[in-house]
């Protein structure tokens, strides 16, 4: 929604690329702060860590991520008001990223209405204080303002609902080095994850400039609502699996995963049809008619976006049933073929080749750990 209304509210692709620039960069950085520890936490079903040092874990990861992407930016080249919006998006990450051990909680108590509100509110207000400040001032100061609604709902709202479920004990330094040594590979593989698409895009930007990864980012905006929609719809899952995981029930926990693949395949088709139907209508009304031109990036972007929210579903699944070994390996591969074909398709194809970068690079990583699933199946039902 930030996306469109940057263009709509400023009329041209240079705001759109600064702020696509924001996101880009902050998301690899979010991947360390967020550490990929939540399905960890919500499966931990023996309480092996406490929730103690679940929360002080994410506060050791958030600050050491705000601080990598300080370095990165300070040496990157980026222009003085560059370096402020990608620093300002990084601390509203950050608090996300810190509100989402506090979710981790809440889930393991099976209290995802708790989440619900908070992603409403937070949603609500963080688009309203963005819109005010965006008309009234700029875009700097429209993401402070979404850092300042982001903080007081975290601390007004979601702590204390997670305080009154937690059983905050005790920590200590050596037992929260081994909670993230432990979670060290799952905090790759979001990064690897995350790299499919950041990498791409950072690599669009590098060849063919800011602009080009403003309008590639604008119009393959609306297909974020696949990925949104299969994380808040699958997220829960992770408790299920870890049910039949402890109570060792493979022909369950296939049957829920035979079925999370069609819905998620579903999305994706009617997504595709919603692209070639109603693309150039629905993004002409988002933006204006100077987009038309670039409709044709839509139904591969709607196929790439499913393609990530599977991968997404994978890191679940194969986190629950611990096998982190098997993501690493089908995640590393996808990447591999990525940065192997990155600057060659998007010389060649021009921004679409964005697209097919990811479309290649995704789908080997996809092949990889539905076939290492299947034959994890096989052993377990010998």
């Amino acid at each position: 929604m930030i996306t469109i209304l940057v263009v709509r509210l400023y009329g041209d692709y240079t705001n759109a690329g600064n702020l696509a620039l924001a996101m880009n960069i902050t998301n690899f950085f979010y991947c360390i702060a967020n550490y990929n520890i939540r399905a960890y936490q919500v499966s931990d079903v023996n309480n092996e860590y406490s929730d103690s040092m679940y929360v002080v874990s994410r506060i050791v990861t958030c600050t050491g991520a705000t601080l990598l992407c300080l370095v990165f930016v300070s040496f990157s080249g980026y222009s003085s008001g560059q370096v402020y919006i990608v620093m300002c998006y990084m601390v509203f990450r950050v608090i996300e990223a810190f509100v989402d051990a506090l979710h981790g909680i809440d889930q393991k108590h099976w209290r995802m209405d708790y989440v619900g509100i908070s992603l409403i509110t937070r949603g609500i207000l963080t688009l309203a204080a963005f819109i005010v400040l965006c008309q009234l001032l700029d875009l700097l100061l429209a993401i402070i303002g979404m850092v300042v609604v982001t903080a007081v709902v975290g601390l007004v709202y979601d702590y204390r609902k997670s305080k009154s479920l937690a059983m905050f004990s005790s920590w200590s330094v050596s037992q929260i080095f081994a909670l993230l040594k432990r979670c060290f590979p799952l905090m790759i593989v979001i990064l690897i994850i995350t790299f499919f698409a950041s990498y791409s895009r950072y690599s669009l930007e590098r060849i063919h400039g800011t602009e080009a990864l403003g309008i590639y980012s604008s119009v393959i905006a609306p297909t974020v609502l696949i990925q949104l929609a299969v994380a808040f719809m699958f997220t829960p899952l992770i408790n299920l699996f870890s049910e039949c995981i402890k109570e060792s029930n493979w022909r369950r926990f296939i049957k829920i995963f035979i079925i999370s693949c069609v819905i998620i395949t579903g999305f994706t088709l009617i997504g595709v049809f919603a692209a070639y139907l109603l693309g150039e209508w629905g993004l002409t009304i988002l933006y204006s008619s100077t987009i038309v031109p670039y409709v044709y990036l839509l139904p591969g972007a709607v196929v790439v976006t499913g393609l990530g929210a599977s991968l997404w579903f994978m890191n679940i699944v194969f986190t629950t049933i611990r096998d982190i070994k098997g993501i690493f390996y089908g995640c590393a591969v996808g990447i591999a073929v990525c940065i192997g074909t990155t600057d060659i398709l998007l010389v060649r194809y021009g921004i679409v080749g964005a697209n097919y970068v990811m479309l290649i690079s995704q789908g080997v990583a996809m092949l990889f750990l539905t076939v290492r699933l299947f034959l994890k199946w096989r052993k377990a039902n010998v």
